[in-house]
């Protein structure tokens, strides 16, 4: 309901359509082809009843349904998310872990600062940075388009820079307050190798707040695109719903939030059931 209102409070679309001479009769025209001729509740209830059915509307812009537009747009960014997730939680889990394992030292003192830079600085300026050195003065990979895996690296990387400082500081505090717990002792007093303690026992068990996280973090990947999409001109969802907005394509703003919404719901709820796996004790009967 946000999203609907807000997206027509940017402008009329007809101004966009007709021609600068149109006439009132003409720009009344188009706004009945359109469906925006009515009042803004009818609309959006009209908008609910057929996206029950699957219709979200067609594009303006396009004039061809917003949801295939949508849907053909998304497996390139879910293919860029799951990558940058996949990225995040290897760096952010790696050194949390062995920066718990060596406090106090340059490892430790590198993967906090590695956390800080990590949430300080904006994906648009690490994007930026890394186009700089890697594209244009290296030339060791390209900066923009969708083909092979040398485009994937400097997105996945940027998109998946914030995830990943989240993941190591929230990894770090769970595993400090595992790593004092009575049952870690008791594996070391069993003859238990370090690595085991901690990459089976502590780990596991400092999983729960991690895994929620982890979460959230994929869903806001899938959801925050837009930016790094922008920036390397990768063809996916996040761009086409900024195309969309500045276009005052209705249908497939409402469309594209529609869609990632739902994802995200799903993501939670997979979350959710993740915990019973990593947890015997939580587990529902």
């Amino acid at each position: 309901m946000i999203i609907f209102i807000a997206v027509r409070l940017s402008g009329d679309p007809v101004l966009l359509l007709v021609s600068p001479d149109a006439t009132d009769q003409e720009i009344q025209q188009m706004k009945v082809e359109l469906g925006l001729d009515k009042p803004v509740p009818v609309q959006y209830l009209i908008f609910m009843k057929n996206s029950l059915k699957g219709d979200f509307g067609k594009s303006t812009r396009y004039r061809r349904p917003a949801l295939e537009l949508v849907m053909n747009r998304l497996p390139a960014t879910i293919q860029l998310a799951v990558l940058a997730f996949i990225v995040s939680v290897t760096l952010g889990i790696t050194i949390g872990v062995i920066s718990v394992t060596k406090p106090g030292s340059w490892f430790d003192f590198l993967g906090k600062s590695f956390a800080m830079l990590g949430q300080a600085m904006p994906e648009f300026w690490i994007g930026i940075m890394a186009m700089l050195i890697f594209s244009v003065q290296l030339g060791w990979l390209p900066t923009s388009g969708r083909g092979g895996i040398q485009h994937f690296v400097l997105p996945a990387l940027t998109l998946g820079w914030f995830s990943a400082a989240s993941i190591m500081r929230l990894t770090r505090s769970s595993m400090l307050q595992v790593m004092g717990s009575e049952y870690i002792k008791t594996a070391r007093l069993k003859g238990n190798p370090e690595r085991v303690v901690v990459w089976r026992h502590a780990l596991r068990n400092a999983l729960i707040p991690i895994v929620s996280m982890g979460g959230m973090q994929l869903g806001r990947l899938l959801g925050g695109a837009v930016i790094v999409e922008t920036i390397f001109g990768w063809p996916g969802l996040g761009q086409l719903i900024l195309e969309a907005i500045n276009t005052r394509d209705y249908s497939v703003v409402q469309t594209g939030v529609f869609i990632t919404s739902t994802i995200f719901i799903l993501l939670n709820l997979a979350v959710d059931l993740t915990y019973g796996i990593i947890d015997p004790r939580i587990r529902y009967e």
